[in-house]
């Protein structure tokens, strides 16, 4: 499993069509933070990939820049664990976003419930 660090996030790459990102505790991601998480998704995945979301610490987000992030072309399934009830709250409004439409996302209280519906649903 490699990590890829950035700015603001690690990336864990855990199959060649998989990654679960982690945001540090208190980050307020923008569209710059964005391209540079979409330029290392292009590094990680040469094709279609899936993410599992994990909302472990706590961050926000731009509107402007949640609708961005699920618009990678590449981007085919997302799994949000989300431990908590306002990292679920986070994580429902996020999932209802234009951009995230056409995406298969799933929320889950529990990490190896999401990894397990990463596993079994077809890309």
């Amino acid at each position: 499993m490699k990590l890829y660090r950035l700015s603001f996030a690690k990336i864990y790459h855990l199959r060649d069509d998989l990654g679960e990102v982690i945001v540090d505790e208190g980050v307020s991601i923008n569209l710059t933070m964005i391209d540079e998480i979409h330029s290392t998704f292009n590094d990680m995945f040469a094709g279609v990939f899936s993410l599992l979301i994990n909302k472990s610490n706590a961050y926000s987000t731009e509107l402007d820049a949640l609708i961005k992030f699920g618009a990678h072309p590449g981007l085919d399934q997302i799994a949000v664990f989300a431990p908590n009830k306002l990292a679920k709250l986070s994580a429902d409004f996020s999932a209802d976003i234009p951009s995230s439409s056409t995406l298969n996302i799933q929320v889950f209280t529990c990490r190896d419930s999401a990894l397990t519906w990463l596993n079994d649903v077809p890309s």
